[in-house]
């Protein structure tokens, strides 16, 4: 198999959801943050609502299977600032690797700005840590993470008071996270009402370290 590299997936989201619709609304993506040595691939499927407002089917396909674990040996750098590997914006999807990334978060961290219960070891192995910015506006993103290769988690938080990972001194007034055992795809949705920045988190149970799959859909709701 050929060796695997970062990619991305380009598709902004329009409002109404129709695959003949012109994208639209979407964040803009940042020219002084670009996304570290990714390549383009194919358009990701597009997240359509249920029939009868059952709400939204769970994303599109996964970027990343089994049969590609020992593709990817780590994740490259970190390109900053501070602990951010890299900006994700709607519509992308990013495969990445938790090796070479930061060890800025743990289990106490998680417990103290109430993402989730001290139930689950997060103390150990590197997290990778992606920025979203959405913009003024009625805005839903949905985060999906697929891990076939490893147990990790997905983390999302709002954080608002600079360019580096929030620390326990510092504010984090939302927190999102629902952990789940390995081979799961973990997903959080997240909601905001002005210009908010999200810091969305990839992170190994115990000693975990392994490639993931991370993809963002949006809708503005007009």
């Amino acid at each position: 198999m050929t060796t695997l590299f970062l990619y991305l997936t380009l598709g902004l989201l329009g409002c109404g959801g129709g695959d003949d619709e012109e994208p639209g609304g979407a964040p803009p993506e940042d020219p002084e943050h670009p996304l570290p040595e990714l390549k383009l691939g194919p358009t990701a499927p597009r997240s359509r609502p249920s029939p009868r407002g059952g709400g939204r089917q769970q994303g599109p396909e996964s970027a990343l299977d089994k049969d590609m674990c020992d593709d990817l040996p780590d994740g490259g750098p970190v390109s900053g600032p501070g602990c951010i590997t890299a900006d994700i914006q709607c519509g992308q999807t990013v495969v990445g690797h938790t090796t070479g990334g930061v060890d800025r978060f743990d289990t106490k961290f998680y417990e103290k700005k109430f993402c989730t219960p001290a139930l689950t070891d997060h103390d150990g192995g590197d997290e990778r840590v992606y920025r979203l910015q959405i913009p003024a506006g009625d805005w839903t993103a949905e985060v999906y993470l697929d891990t076939p290769c490893a147990d990790l988690d997905l983390a999302a938080m709002v954080f608002d008071g600079g360019e580096d990972c929030p620390t326990l001194k510092d504010d984090v007034p939302r927190c999102e996270m629902w952990p789940k055992p390995r081979g799961k795809r973990e997903h959080v949705r997240l909601v905001s009402q002005r210009p908010t920045t999200w810091f969305i988190v990839v992170e190994g149970k115990k000693e975990e370290e392994g490639p993931f799959a991370l993809h963002v859909e949006c809708e503005n709701h007009l």
